[in-house]
C-alpha cells in the first residue's frame, strides 16, 4: 500500500471511530436521560446516627406538610431528663442523647431533614404539637385511647410497662403494688403512672384498703429526690427508666427496682408512640414510612438494642 493510499485508509479510519464515538455519546446522553435511577443514586444523602450510616429516601421529603417542608426542620418535643429514652450528655450539657433521640434524628435522617429536640414538660407536651410550638412528641409516651381522643396520633416504635423504684435496700419493703396501700408513692404529673396509681385506688378501696397519696411532681429529678428524701415510699414510673436509674445512678448504691414476678417487664406494660397531631395525616403517613424504612434496613434494630428497649416489628400507626 502506497504511503499516500495508507494515509487515505488512515484518516478514513479514524472518521469512522470518530463518528461511531460520537453516536455512543448521543445514545449514552439518551439513555441518562430517560433513566433517573443511576443519578437518584448518586445523589442519595447519608447521615451517620449513633455511629449508624442511614441513607435518606428521597420520596418521603415531598410528602410532608409544605410548613415543614420550608421550615427545613421537623421539632421534636420530649421531657427531658428521662433516661434511657432522653437526657443530656452530660449535668451541664444541653446536648440530648437517649434512644427517642437518636431514633428522631434517625427518622430526620431518613426524610432527609433536619430535627430539633426540645425539652418541654410532660403534662404540657400534648398542648405543645396541638399549639403548634412542637410537630411531634418522642417521649416514651404510652399509645393510648385517652390520648388518642385527645386529637393524637401515634406512629409506634416500642414497648414499656411500669415499675416501682424505691431507695436501695427497700427500706419500707416494698414487694408489690399492694404493699404501696396507705403509703405516699410520687409519679410524674400527666404520666400515664399518675392514672394509674388513681386507678388503683379505685381498687384499694373496693377491697377496704387504705388509699395511696399520690405526690405528682413535674419531672424525674424531683421524683427521685421525693425517694431519696422519704417524701415518698416509691417513685412509680416506666420500667425501663427505673432500671436505668437503678443500674447508674451512684454506681447502681441509690436506688433499685422492686421485683414482682407477676410483672417481670413492668406492669400494665403498653405501647410507645411518636405523637402528632391527627389531622396532620401527612405527616403521620411520613414518619410512619421513614420509621418502617430503618426497619427494613436493620438501622432501627441496631438503635433500640443500643438501649436495651422492647421493639416493634413493624411501624404502625394507633
Amino acid at each position: 500500500m502506497s504511503p499516500r493510499r495508507l494515509a487515505l485508509w488512515t484518516i478514513a479510519t479514524l472518521f469512522v471511530i470518530a463518528a461511531v464515538a460520537l453516536l455512543a455519546a448521543c445514545g449514552s446522553s439518551n439513555n441518562s436521560s430517560s433513566s433517573s435511577s443511576p443519578s437518584a443514586s448518586a445523589a442519595t444523602t447519608t447521615t451517620t446516627v449513633a455511629g449508624i450510616a442511614i441513607a435518606a429516601d428521597p420520596t418521603l421529603k415531598a410528602m410532608l406538610p409544605s410548613a415543614i417542608q420550608t421550615a427545613n426542620q421537623i421539632r421534636v418535643a420530649s421531657d427531658i431528663p428521662y433516661p434511657p429514652w432522653e437526657y443530656y450528655v452530660s449535668a451541664t450539657s444541653k446536648q440530648a442523647t437517649g434512644f427517642d433521640y437518636d431514633l428522631s434524628q434517625a427518622i430526620g435522617a431518613k426524610i432527609g431533614i433536619p430535627v430539633s429536640f426540645n425539652e418541654t414538660p410532660f403534662d404540657s407536651i400534648i398542648l405543645s404539637i396541638k399549639g403548634g410550638k412542637n410537630d411531634m412528641i418522642m417521649s416514651d409516651m404510652y399509645d393510648n385511647a385517652q390520648r388518642e381522643t385527645q386529637g393524637v396520633s401515634f406512629v409506634d416504635y416500642a414497648y414499656d410497662g411500669t415499675s416501682i423504684l424505691v431507695k436501695k435496700g427497700n427500706p419500707q419493703g416494698i414487694t408489690n403494688l399492694d404493699s404501696l396501700a396507705g403509703k405516699t408513692v410520687c409519679c410524674e404529673s400527666g404520666t400515664t403512672q399518675q392514672a394509674f396509681l388513681q386507678k388503683q385506688n379505685t381498687q384499694f378501696k373496693g377491697a377496704g384498703k387504705k388509699a395511696i397519696t399520690i405526690l405528682a411532681l413535674p419531672n424525674q429529678p424531683a421524683a427521685l429526690l421525693a425517694v431519696t428524701s422519704g417524701r415518698a415510699v416509691g417513685d412509680l414510673t416506666d420500667h425501663s427508666t427505673a432500671e436505668y436509674i437503678a443500674k447508674t445512678t451512684n454506681s447502681g448504691n441509690s436506688f433499685e427496682v422492686v421485683t414482682d414476678p407477676t410483672a417481670v417487664n413492668g406492669y400494665d406494660p403498653q405501647i410507645v408512640g411518636a405523637g402528632i397531631v391527627a389531622n396532620n395525616t401527612a405527616l403521620v403517613t411520613t414518619v410512619q414510612k421513614a420509621l418502617q424504612g430503618l426497619i427494613d434496613d436493620k438501622s432501627y434494630g441496631q438503635i433500640i438494642a443500643k438501649y436495651g428497649l422492647l421493639p416493634v416489628t413493624s411501624a404502625q400507626v394507633n
